[in-house]
C-alpha cells in the first residue's frame, strides 16, 4: 500500500525539521484484518482534516479506500464488512462491500456508536455492537434483531456457529457477566465474574471461550490475565496465565489513541496446538505473544517497538500487526505464526519520515535508590535544531498506571524539532514491569514515584548535551499532578505546563465520573481517608509553587473537570507566582489523542509560548 501524501525524501540535513503543520501529514495505521487464507487486507487509517476541522477515518485497501473503519472480512474472504461513515450523516451505519464488484450495500440504517463488525463463522450473519446491545444482521440485508440487550461490553461468534458470546459492561465494583446466546436455548448466563472482560474469544472447535480480564473487582494497576473456560455443565474458569507477571492486552501509550480501544485476542489451532495470541507491555516496548494449554508464553514480537493491534489468517498460518517505534507512525507488517518471515505490508508514512529529520531514543542507565531498575530515555534534538547543551523538558505521563516508551509520539518529536532536549520514563505506578512495580504507588502517590521522576531527572541532567539551568516539567492528568508536585516541592524548574490535570482529588471524586476509580487507588472515599486526599489537593500544593505555570485544560473534561485547573490557579495566584490558565473549547480529557486539528493547535501554540518565555528568554527566571 502507498501513502495517501506522497512526500520528497531529500537527504541528510537538507531534510526539514518536523514541525507542527506535520500533524496533517501524519498516518495512524489501525484495525488490521486479514481474510482466513491470508490473501486480503484492510485497515482503517487515521489522519486529521484541516478543512473539516476532524479527524477523519477510512477503511483502505489495496484498491479502494471509503470513509469508515473496524474492517471486517467475511469467511470466504469475498466480501468486507465495515463501519461506513459519511459527512452528511448523523450516524454511522453497517456496510458490506463485494470484493468482485467493488459493490457497497448498507445493511443497518445510521446507528449510534455502531462498531465492531464480526462474521458468523458461515458467512450468513454480521454482528455488531450499537447504543450498548448487541445487535445482527443477515450479511444478504435481510433479517435483523438484537441478539442482547444493553450493557454489552465485547462479543464473539461461537467457531461452531452455533451463536454468540458475549460479556456486560463491569458494574461499580468491576464485576461483570458472561451470556452464550443461542437459537435453540436463547440467553444463557455462562459465569458472573469477578472483574471486567475487554475481549472475548472462541476456540476453534467452538467448545470454549477465552477472554481478557481480571478478577479483583475495581482494582487499579493490576494484571490483566488470559482466562478459559469449557462450555460444559459445571466447568469453571481457568486463569491460563497466572504464572505471568505481565498485563495482557496492554499497549505502550503515546498521543494517539490507538490500543485502547478492544484489545486483539485470537485462538488458533496449530498442529493440534491451542495458541491464543494476545499483546502485552514489556517494559517500553508492547509485544505480540501466545500462551497455550501448558500456561507458558511464547514471544513472537519484541524489540524497541509497540505492536497495537492485530488479527490472525488462521489456514494461511499467518498474522498481520501494527507496529510502531520512536521514529515511525507505524506500518502493518505480516509475520508467521512463530514470527518468523516478517513482511511490510504498507508505506503510508514512509515518504513522509523520509523527508524529515526525527529523533530517536537514547536509554538512560538508571537504578533508582531503593535498587530497582528504571527505565527513561532521552529524546535530543535533531541535528540542525538548536544546539546543546539543550533546555531538558521533563514529561511524565499519566494513568497512572500504563507506560510509554518505544512507540511514535509527535508531540515529543516536535518538542525535540523546537531544540528541546526531552526527557521521558517509567517510574513506579507503570505497568510493563510485573504488577508489584505497578500498584507499588496505591495509597501512596507522590511518595515513590515522585522519588523516581527526581532520580531520572538527575541522571539526563548528566548528560553533557543538556542544559542543567534550564529544565521545565509537564505531565497530563495524573502527569499533570506529579507536574504540581515537583513544582512545588522542588525550585529547579523554570517552567511547568499540566494538562487536564487533577488537582483537588476530592471534588474530583465528587465530580468526575468515575469515583470508583479514586476510592482504590486512596484506600477509600475523602470521608474515609480525608488526610491523603488533602495531602494531594490543589489547596496545599498551590501556594508553595514559585515555578511559572500554565494551566491546560479541556472544559468538556468529565475524568478532571475543568474546576481542577481553576482551583489550581486560585491556589497558585495565592501564594504570588505565574500562573495561566488556558480553556479548550469543546474537548473532553482525551483531547491530546483525538480532539479537534484546531484544539491541538491552539493547545500547542500556548505550551510553545510558556516554553520559549521561561526556557529561552535569558531575562527570565523560574
Amino acid at each position: 500500500m502507498t501513502p495517501p501524501l506522497p512526500h520528497p525524501a531529500p537527504s541528510g540535513e537538507s531534510r526539514p525539521l518536523l514541525d507542527l503543520g506535520d500533524l496533517f501529514a501524519l498516518r495512524w495505521i489501525d484495525e488490521p484484518g486479514v481474510s482466513s487464507d491470508g490473501r486480503a487486507f484492510a485497515c482503517t487509517v487515521l489522519s486529521l482534516d484541516r478543512d473539516r476541522d476532524e479527524m477523519r477515518r477510512e477503511v483502505v485497501t489495496e484498491e479502494w479506500i471509503h470513509a469508515g473503519h473496524s474492517p471486517a472480512w467475511s469467511p470466504d474472504g469475498r466480501r468486507l464488512a465495515f463501519i461506513a461513515t459519511e459527512p452528511d450523516s448523523a450516524a454511522p451505519r453497517l456496510v458490506c462491500r463485494d470484493a468482485a464488484s467493488g459493490t457497497v450495500r448498507p445493511l443497518t440504517p445510521p446507528l449510534p456508536d455502531c462498531r465492531h463488525p464480526r462474521w458468523s463463522p458461515d458467512g450468513t450473519w454480521i454482528a455488531f455492537l450499537a447504543g450498548g446491545q448487541l445487535q445482527r444482521v443477515r450479511a444478504d440485508g435481510g433479517e435483523s434483531g438484537v441478539a442482547a440487550g444493553s450493557c454489552v461490553a465485547t462479543f464473539c461468534w461461537l467457531a461452531d456457529g452455533s451463536g454468540l458470546a458475549w460479556s456486560t459492561a463491569p458494574e461499580r465494583d468491576g464485576r461483570c457477566q458472561l451470556w452464550r446466546t443461542t437459537e435453540a436455548d436463547g440467553a444463557t448466563l455462562l459465569v458472573s465474574l469477578r472483574g471486567p472482560v475487554s475481549a472475548v474469544v472462541s476456540s476453534p472447535d467452538g467448545r470454549a471461550l477465552a477472554w481478557i480480564g481480571h478478577d479483583r473487582g475495581p482494582a487499579q494497576g493490576v494484571n490483566q490475565g488470559v482466562f478459559t473456560l469449557e462450555l460444559t455443565p459445571g466447568a469453571s474458569p481457568v486463569h491460563l496465565s497466572a504464572g505471568f507477571d505481565r498485563s495482557i492486552g496492554l499497549t505502550t501509550r503515546s498521543d494517539d489513541a490507538r490500543g485502547l480501544a478492544t484489545p486483539s485476542l485470537a485462538w488458533v489451532t496449530v498442529d493440534g496446538e491451542d495458541r491464543i495470541y494476545f499483546i502485552h507491555a514489556e517494559g517500553g516496548t508492547s509485544r505480540l505473544a501466545w500462551i497455550g494449554r501448558d500456561q507458558r508464553v511464547r514471544v513472537v514480537l519484541a524489540g524497541a517497538r509497540t505492536c497495537l493491534a492485530f488479527s490472525a489468517a488462521p489456514a494461511a498460518r499467518r498474522i498481520v500487526a501494527v507496529v510502531s517505534d520512536a521514529t515511525d507512525p507505524g506500518e502493518a507488517i505480516a509475520l508467521d505464526f512463530d514470527g518468523g518471515q516478517e513482511q511490510a505490508l504498507t508505506t503510508f508514512n514512509r515518504s513522509w519520515r523520509q523527508s524529515r529529520r526525527l529523533s530517536g531514543l537514547e536509554p538512560l542507565p538508571l537504578v533508582a535508590s531503593d535498587g530497582v531498575p528504571l527505565e527513561a530515555w532521552l529524546m535530543l534534538p535533531p541535528p540542525g535544531a538548536g544546539k546543546a547543551p539543550y533546555p531538558l523538558i521533563v514529561h511524565i505521563h499519566g494513568g497512572p498506571h500504563y507506560a510509554i516508551g518505544h512507540r511514535f509520539c509527535f508531540e515529543f518529536q516536535r518538542l525535540a524539532a523546537r531544540g528541546y532536549a526531552v526527557l521521558l520514563g517509567n517510574p513506579r505506578g507503570s505497568q510493563g514491569y510485573g504488577e508489584a512495580f505497578a500498584t507499588q504507588i496505591r495509597e501512596a502517590w507522590g511518595e515513590r514515584d515522585y522519588a523516581d521522576v527526581l532520580e531520572m531527572i538527575d541522571c539526563a541532567l548528566l548528560h553533557p548535551a543538556v542544559d542543567r539551568e534550564r529544565v521545565a516539567v509537564t505531565g497530563v492528568s495524573y502527569g499533570g499532578l506529579m507536574t504540581h508536585l515537583l513544582a512545588s516541592r522542588s525550585h529547579r524548574f523554570r517552567a511547568a505546563v499540566s494538562e487536564n490535570a487533577v488537582s483537588n482529588l476530592a471534588t474530583c471524586h465528587r465530580d468526575g465520573n468515575n469515583p470508583v476509580f479514586w476510592e482504590w487507588e486512596m484506600g477509600g472515599s475523602p470521608a474515609e481517608q480525608p488526610e491523603r486526599y488533602e495531602s494531594l489537593s490543589s489547596a496545599r500544593i498551590g501556594p508553595r509553587i514559585r515555578t511559572p505555570l500554565l494551566l491546560v485544560h479541556a472544559e468538556d473534561d468529565r475524568i478532571c473537570p475543568i474546576a481542577q485547573s481553576e482551583d489550581m490557579a486560585t491556589a497558585v495566584r495565592s501564594g504570588g507566582s505565574p500562573v495561566e490558565c488556558v480553556r479548550i473549547p469543546g474537548e473532553g480529557h482525551l483531547m491530546n489523542l483525538v480532539g479537534r486539528p484546531s484544539s491541538r493547535i491552539a493547545r500547542a501554540h500556548a505550551v510553545d509560548h510558556w516554553f520559549d518565555r521561561w526556557l529561552r528568554d535569558p531575562a527570565a527566571s523560574g
